[in-house]
């Protein structure tokens, strides 16, 4: 691909990302400036803590993710590494990077191979969620009688407790996630995973659910 044709390819992965980004300059640099602030936004909502989580926005035939052992809330910009979508590690034949990336990148590569409309995933470790988990079953997750409940639960699958970082995983939620509807999966004792054409949308998204879990446990202690 030409590199006109790219920086428009990469443009419209890019539109809407409300992280004040110039698409002027390189598309590398600017594509980790959006995912430093989309872990940032993440961070202050309380939707990441300390290590957790990871962020990453595909860029044709590779994509970015967050490195292993970063703080999303003080990410820089050398703690996102680059990966190919097609390699099974995402690595390639070249030395590994300087910073490895998350544990959870193969999750990430079966997802976009899975899902070739999606440019952007967001795995975080919302407390409210979390805590609904443990109170209530699979069948009365995020069960609301609000209009916005049945409209997000049409589009949330479930993955059993799988061992965090493994293939298992990875493979299940891709399976999990392949119906076009899909546009997020809870992964049992362990987090939540967004979808989106953007890193707005899958932000936003997560936000949302977030928000239906308070509504819910706020019912609950009345």
């Amino acid at each position: 691909m030409g590199n006109e044709r790219r920086a428009r390819a990469t443009c419209e992965i890019l539109q809407g990302v409300s992280f004040h980004v110039s698409y002027e300059g390189n598309i590398m640099d600017e594509a980790r400036r959006s995912i430093i602030a989309a872990c940032r936004r993440a961070w202050e909502r309380g939707l990441l803590s300390g290590f957790n989580g990871n962020v990453s926005l595909r860029l044709g035939e590779e994509c970015l993710i967050t490195g292993a052992g970063a703080a999303k809330g003080y990410l820089l910009a050398e703690e996102i590494v680059a990966a190919r979508v097609a390699d099974a590690d995402g690595l390639g034949p070249a030395p590994p990077p300087p910073r490895r990336p998350s544990s959870e990148l193969g999750m990430h590569l079966a997802l976009y191979r899975a899902r070739p409309d999606i440019a952007a995933i967001v795995h975080t470790h919302p407390s409210r969620l979390l805590a609904l988990s443990l109170r209530v079953t699979e069948r009365d997750f995020l069960r609301l009688p609000l209009f916005e409940a049945e409209t997000l639960r049409a589009g949330l699958a479930f993955v059993p407790a799988l061992q965090p970082g493994t293939d298992t995983l990875a493979l299940a939620v891709a399976d999990a996630a392949a119906p076009p509807e899909i546009r997020a999966i809870w992964m049992q004792r362990h987090g939540l995973v967004c979808l989106g054409g953007t890193l707005t949308q899958a932000l936003a998204l997560a936000e949302e659910l977030e928000h239906l879990a308070a509504v819910q446990l706020g019912m609950r202690e009345r």
